[in-house]
């Protein structure tokens, strides 16, 4: 995966809004509904959420970086992957914007993202051309410091929420996920036993793939604390009473393959032999 501006990105909106969407005064789960985004490839949907990355080099100084599942991503073939953002206008209002996302050919055929060695998680960090750079500041109410740590231990049977886009309610007003809850049905939680991974006992459907999963912080501020990759089901078009997430542990991973091959990206830019001079 190399890093790259997004000139393949094909923006069909892109506007600028005032103020951003944490500002006001928002419960946890409300922040968490402006941090997720619909997904689309023309094979399906899915759920992506935005966690905003410390980056000196970048305008703004951060840089949005969108998580999901790469089964999602694999679907998109030569694409596009059609997100869904919104961000707030002057009155808090969100206005919908959409960005049809065809990435270009790789070297090696590598994807453009980065995937966690393991699991069904993926992420890429959305660099946006500099004419429209100040202008397209992505909504997020996450960063690195919303990840849950061991602090916040989950425990069987504790009562978790996630946010996704159900196939059976296919829209909503300004393209806001859908708030469902439920309980941890699996133990141990957080262990090695656990494996990065615990059961969630609540209906989940085609679309929720790449819902984050989180908790209620300190202050009204939300912890995320996994991302649902799996619905159990025994047809891939039913419903299910359980869904797999995996744990904060594992995004905080693949956040540190993002980094690190942005790092990776812009070392080998420096390297790049200077255009010769007429």
């Amino acid at each position: 995966m190399t890093t790259h501006p997004l000139h393949a990105l094909l923006l069909a909106l892109i506007l600028c809004f005032g103020g951003s969407a944490c500002a006001g005064r928002m419960n946890g789960s409300e922040k968490m509904m402006w941090s997720t985004y619909p997904l689309a490839t023309l094979k399906g949907a899915a759920t992506g959420f935005v966690i905003t990355r410390r980056d000196p080099s970048a305008p703004g100084g951060k840089v949005p970086v969108v998580f999901t599942s790469v089964h999602v991503l694999k679907t998109m073939g030569k694409g596009p992957l059609i997100i869904g953002f919104r961000m707030p206008d002057a009155k808090g209002v969100a206005q919908v914007s959409l960005l049809a996302f065809s990435p270009p050919p790789q070297a090696g055929n590598e994807p453009f993202y980065v995937r966690h060695p393991r699991y069904d998680l993926a992420a890429f960090a959305l660099h946006f051309p500099p004419e429209i750079a100040g202008r397209a500041d992505i909504s997020s109410c996450l960063n690195e410091k919303s990840l849950s740590h061991d602090g916040t231990s989950l425990h069987s049977g504790m009562e978790v929420s996630f946010l996704g886009y159900p196939e059976v309610l296919p829209g909503t007003d300004g393209a806001f996920p859908v708030l469902r809850s439920g309980r941890i049905a699996s133990y141990p939680v957080g262990k090695p036993q656990a494996h990065g991974r615990f059961l969630i006992d609540s209906d989940v459907y085609p679309g929720d793939s790449g819902a984050p999963v989180f908790i209620a912080g300190t202050s009204g501020r939300p912890k995320l604390v996994g991302m649902i990759i799996q619905r159990v089901s025994p047809g891939t078009r039913n419903f299910s009473h359980l869904a797999i997430a995996v744990d904060a542990d594992v995004i905080r991973e693949t956040l540190a393959l993002v980094a690190a091959d942005e790092n990776k990206s812009a070392t080998a830019i420096q390297k790049l032999p200077a255009k010769p001079t007429r």
